[in-house]
């Protein structure tokens, strides 16, 4: 009795799963339509720093949906560091940081990187970054 309840709750949390990144798709292209506005500001304001930052901090919050997007249909450690390793360069990128903060910040960055190293399995990582042939 309690495997086909358990059978029956992973089967539904997969199926939440699944429309959740449906959810998650649609806002995405949504937000990506509607960055025509901001392109359009930013071209027009192009000599001011306040305009690059507000049109990078759109952009990479559509690149961290992206990559959301990608955690929800192939769960693993690998996309879930990609989205903590995104997250955490917006925060560096977008907002004012003092030089604590941004020393923080590269830790954090340093941490995702060994965590990433010792923890995820090489066919897991194989989704966070491209592999690099070695030539012989």
């Amino acid at each position: 009795m309690t495997d086909k309840l358990r059978k029956y709750g992973n089967k539904l949390g997969e199926i939440l799963e699944r429309f959740m990144a449906i959810i998650v798709i649609a806002a995405v292209i949504i937000a990506i339509i509607s960055l025509w506005e901001p392109f359009y500001n930013f071209w027009m304001q192009r000599t001011e720093t306040a305009s690059l930052r507000s049109f990078m901090e759109r952009v990479l919050d559509i690149i961290i949906g992206i990559e959301l997007f990608k955690m929800l249909c192939r769960p693993g450690a690998g996309t879930v560091l990609e989205v903590m390793m995104f997250c955490i360069s917006r925060h560096m990128i977008v907002h004012e940081t003092s030089a604590l903060e941004n020393l923080l910040t590269i830790i954090g960055v340093a941490l995702v990187i060994i965590i990433r190293k010792i923890f995820v399995s090489p066919k897991e990582s194989d989704s966070f970054s491209p592999t690099i042939e070695k030539e012989e």
